[in-house]
């Protein structure tokens, strides 16, 4: 049986593994399913349609399942939250559910948010990442596995992060952050390669200098964009790193941010 503490709340409902452990003065609303493993260590709050699913850890006043903080939502519209296995949410987090019927939000697994970190509704997060203290993400915003989204940054709504991309903190972005890069600045844009995130990773020595490469073609070239890209899929070896990146450009609906110009400031 799930270990309960006896000022917790469990609602009527809710679906709990066998060795969920829920602390002091948490509740957990009657549409919450908690995989195996998870604890929630005091006064968490868990609401609406919300899965979550082995091994996950939240810290007092994290708070997940929310409605969605947009006046777009249709009262009693059922909406989901879906979230993997392995998460960390600290102190004071937030992660929202869907705002259309039927939609949902997203998290992937063995991420991490940090304390008073927020995810809006409609994200999808994926594997591995971390966000720092007091970071946010606007409605419908994507970010790939691995991405470090540091202290104080925010991202506008729609926008995209890629895969082991990494922002630089207190920085705010509102058009796409391409993959294997770092960001700094109010829109300051692209200084150059996430070099460490891409070692720690495991990337060959071979690997990082062609993405050095993408770097080089796309954002010190002087070429437009259009045509550095053209450059990346013609000037390079077209390794899976490479593909990724020119699938994340031509996909972009907001536009991907430019290099950062040196002196600009942030």
């Amino acid at each position: 049986m799930p270990k309960i503490h006896p000022s917790a709340v469990v609602a009527e409902g809710a679906v709990l593994a066998s060795d969920v452990e829920v602390g002091p003065l948490c509740y957990i609303g009657p549409h919450v399913e908690l995989g195996p493993g998870c604890r929630l260590i005091a006064q968490c709050h868990i609401d609406g349609h919300t899965r979550l699913g082995a091994g996950n850890v939240l810290y007092p006043f994290a708070s997940l399942g929310q409605n969605a903080q947009d006046h777009g939502v249709e009262p009693g519209s059922i909406t989901y939250l879906e979230v993997g296995d392995g998460n960390i949410f600290r102190e004071g987090c937030t992660v929202h559910t869907g705002t259309k019927p039927g939609t949902k939000t997203v998290i992937g697994n063995g991420c991490m948010f940090m304390n008073s970190s927020h995810v809006a509704h409609n994200c999808r997060v994926g594997n591995q990442v971390i966000m720092v203290g007091f970071s946010g993400l606007a409605g419908y915003c994507e970010v790939g596995d691995r991405a470090l989204i540091s202290g104080l940054c925010g991202m506008h709504q729609f926008c995209r992060v890629g895969r082991l991309a990494i922002l630089s903190g207190g920085s705010v972005f509102s058009q796409d952050v391409p993959p294997f890069m770092m960001a700094e600045g109010r829109n300051g844009g692209v200084k150059m390669i996430n070099l460490v995130g891409l070692k720690r990773a495991g990337f060959s020595e071979e690997t990082i200098r062609v993405i050095k490469h993408i770097h080089r073609l796309y954002y010190r070239s002087g070429l437009a964009p259009s045509n550095a890209l053209n450059a990346v899929r013609t000037q390079l070896p077209q390794i899976p790193e490479v593909l990724e990146f020119i699938a994340f450009c031509e996909s972009s609906k907001r536009g991907v941010l430019p290099a950062r110009i040196e002196g600009k400031r942030a």
